[in-house]
């Protein structure tokens, strides 16, 4: 499988913003997430840091399957403030499954996701870390 593809699939499930059934709250703003993920082919993280204007004030996971063919939400619960969330994409010669789990105190925020694709009879894993902040007004 094309390490690009999977990392544009990988790159859909980052925090998106809208509303619909099980969301999180937090503040709107400016706010810095850093990620890391692994590489799926060499299994090497590597981190990038973010700054994004976020006017929304909810998390929903059924919003990040908007506009990706192929993908479905299986699950989304919300339990206190953490959010969890499984999705299944068919992708190109294969299938990719994301589970992952969002937690906020409305100004701060951790995530992760494992996200398993089988491809052409080949399995490939990566993972994302990301913590994120509020940082101010946009």
């Amino acid at each position: 499988m094309n390490p690009k593809r999977l990392v544009a699939v990988a790159l859909i499930c980052l925090p998106a913003i809208s509303a619909g059934a099980a969301e999180i709250e937090f503040n709107p703003g400016l706010w810095e997430t850093v990620m890391t993920r692994t590489n799926p082919m060499t299994g090497e993280p590597i981190t990038e840091t973010r700054t994004e204007c976020v006017q929304e004030s909810k998390f929903d996971p059924a919003s990040m399957m908007q506009g990706a063919q192929g993908c479905n939400l299986i699950e989304d619960s919300l339990q206190g403030d953490t959010l969890q969330f499984v999705m299944e994409c068919d992708m190109e010669g294969g299938q990719a499954t994301i589970d992952g789990q969002f937690q906020t105190d409305g100004e701060t925020g951790t995530g992760n996701m494992d996200m398993s694709v089988n491809a052409g009879g080949m399995q490939m894993e990566m993972n994302m870390n990301w913590t994120a902040k509020r940082i101010g007004d946009c």
